[in-house]
């Protein structure tokens, strides 16, 4: 299997790069050092909120979700909304690990309202447990074309404020209205959730940027002769009690081989991000393997000028390597018609999340938004960030 499509299938299996990945203790020492941390205090104020879809069944499927607000910021229809996208054995908690190192809190810091949300047949988002829509095959309809047109769904309440919101801890708990509307819509996809956004913009044209991370949106192949690294490998077990959805991960060991670089670790967050056990995923993301690539090339070619796209990768994922990112990175550039920017992190594997690098990458993507004239009506002053390698300055 030549580069792109290697790599992919790595990727697939990859996609739980969120939910994965464990402490590997560090050769270099750098365990010893003091750990890194983002310092929010109570700045950030978080909104459990629930979106109303249409599941492959045809019925009416509600995901959990979380909205992140700097209590600060003024929040108005000008604000820029982000919504965050997970991957394979992934939740929420991907965007948001530690209330000292969190992607979602950050962005929010910065001054967006951030949405994350699980996505249907996963954690609070379970397909197989809701009334008038459990299918005994359910999760192998759970497609990444399902998973986008979900998305769209998403992207409409939160550009209407039609979805809802509650003070529980999940969709259960009585609800009311959200009402804040925030219309520029930036959607970000991570592993399985990259592959999803990476269709997105061309699909559906209503988003005002999209930023895809650590996986190939397109079917490029690096150019022949180059050489591709081996990427991690595991093993998909289907769940015995849902045989439809699958379990990526059995031990931490796994998680830590397929989606940490040890040297540029942050130790307690990967601690967090490993713990057993871990989320069940559906097979419909796996089934769909051989049509999800053309479908997004199909997107890609029909993108357009008007909705920038920016891909972030790590120089040590094994999942997407920057030889194959290079010839994803090119390939947008040959056939999307839209301003595509590429950024390769340090020291950075698959779960970009929980490497030193995500000061850097926060900093990246806020800039990035900026330039685009996606400002936030009124931007925050930085987050301290102490024992930081890479600065959290704007």
């Amino acid at each position: 299997m030549r580069g792109r499509r290697r790599s992919a299938m790595v990727a697939l299996l990859v996609l739980a790069g969120m939910a994965a990945f464990a402490t590997s203790a560090a050769a270099d020492g750098t365990h010893d050092q003091p750990a890194p941390r983002m310092h929010f205090g109570d700045r950030v104020k978080l909104t459990t909120v629930c979106f109303s879809v249409t599941n492959p069944a045809g019925g009416q499927s509600t995901l959990y979700g979380l909205r992140y607000i700097d209590r600060g910021a003024r929040v108005d229809p000008r604000t820029p909304a982000i919504v965050l996208v997970h991957g394979i054995a992934s939740s929420t908690e991907n965007w948001d690990f530690s209330p000292t190192w969190s992607v979602a809190r950050a962005l929010a810091a910065a001054g967006y309202v951030v949405y994350s949300y699980d996505r249907l047949g996963y954690a609070k988002s379970s397909y197989f447990n809701q009334p008038n829509s459990a299918q005994p095959t359910g999760g192998n309809t759970l497609t990444t074309a399902a998973h986008r047109a979900e998305l769209h769904q998403v992207v409409d309440e939160v550009a209407s404020g039609s979805y809802m919101t509650t003070d529980g801890r999940d969709c259960s708990a009585p609800q009311r209205p959200g009402r804040l509307a925030s219309p520029r819509v930036v959607i970000i996809g991570h592993s399985a959730g990259g592959w999803i956004v990476s269709g997105y913009p061309g699909t559906y044209h209503d988003v005002a940027a999209m930023i895809q991370a650590d996986i190939d949106g397109s079917n490029a192949q690096p150019p022949p002769g180059t050489s591709v690294p081996p990427g991690p490998t595991v093993s998909i077990i289907p769940d015995p009690n849902h045989p439809d959805y699958f379990e990526f991960f059995q031990t931490r060991q796994d998680c830590e081989n397929f989606n940490v670089y040890p040297p540029g670790e942050v130790a307690y967050v990967v601690q967090i991000a490993c713990a057993p056990p871990f989320l069940d995923s559906p097979f419909g993301e796996f089934l769909d393997f051989g049509v999800k690539f053309a479908q997004n090339d199909a997107a890609i070619s029909t993108i357009g000028p008007s909705i920038p796209v920016l891909l972030t990768s790590g120089d040590h994922d094994g999942v997407d390597p920057p030889v194959d990112a290079q010839a994803d990175y090119a390939y947008y550039q040959q056939h999307c018609g839209c301003d595509v920017t590429k950024l390769l992190l340090p020291n950075t594997a698959h779960l970009f999340m929980v490497h030193q690098s995500l000061p850097l990458w926060v900093n990246y993507v806020v800039g990035w938004l900026s330039a685009k004239g996606l400002t936030p009506a009124r931007p925050r002053p930085p987050v301290p960030c102490t024992d930081c390698v890479v600065p959290f300055v704007s």
